[in-house]
């Protein structure tokens, strides 16, 4: 596996991470808020448009409450949509911060969920494939070294270097050698195919043979050992 997926890995895990501390801050501040805040009746006065990047709009409810002391409140939901999910002068309930009357929100799903299940849901999805990547490829790494150190060589008889179109790596398909032998534990002709390599050898490897190292003890790990011709990585 080729040591760029541990960086696109390691930036993906991050970049989740990220993501999903953003989710958690603002699913705590919310909840500390609604154990902490007090109850009130609040109107909907007006819809706040925001332009986004694509020329389209949202509207965000700009909303007016009344605290305990009867001083009057404005403050816009801190979610947009189109179309508006609130209509002008409709009541809606609200949560505020006594000691701090100006930090509220509406009293609602959308309002109160809504940006931590987002951050979270990108952080938790960012973080699963970045960490996917990282894991398989240091299980790789670890699997080759092992093979490295203590595998069994045998050798195969060069079939194909081709052309692996389902992985690209910044806008380059990389090669894979494959060979084919009868493996020594199981006794039956076997495919061992490379890690991806980014020349093609056709040249150098047609009618010989390629050295594979094996593990006799699991038949499918295995690692095409091509460096007489290209370098580790």
């Amino acid at each position: 596996m080729p040591r760029i997926f541990a960086w696109i890995g390691a930036a993906f895990l991050a970049f989740g991470l990220v993501f999903a501390a953003v989710g958690l801050w603002a699913w705590a501040g919310d909840r500390a808020l609604a154990e902490a805040g007090t109850q009130a009746s609040g109107t909907v006065i007006d819809l706040s448009r925001r332009y986004d990047s694509d020329s389209g709009s949202t509207y965000r409810p700009v909303v007016e409450f009344h605290d305990a002391k009867g001083t009057r409140h404005e403050f816009v939901g801190s979610v947009g949509s189109s179309p508006p999910a609130y209509s002008r002068g409709e009541t809606v309930s609200v949560i505020y911060d006594p000691a701090a009357p100006g930090r509220a929100m509406i009293d609602g799903f959308l309002d109160r969920y809504f940006l931590p299940l987002v951050f979270g849901g990108m952080g938790g999805v960012f973080a699963v494939l970045g960490g996917g990547l990282l894991f398989f490829f240091i299980r790789r790494r670890r699997i080759v070294a092992r093979l490295k150190d203590s595998g069994v060589p045998i050798s195969a008889k060069f079939v194909e270097c081709y052309r692996d179109t389902s992985t690209r790596v910044n806008g380059r398909y990389p090669w894979r050698v494959v060979g084919q032998a009868t493996h020594p534990t199981t006794g039956k002709l076997q495919s061992f195919k490379s890690d991806a390599i980014w020349v093609d050898l056709s040249e150098q490897l047609r009618g010989g043979d390629i050295r594979v190292l094996i593990d006799p003890a699991r038949p499918k790990q295995h690692f095409v050992d091509l460096s007489d011709y290209v370098e580790a990585g």
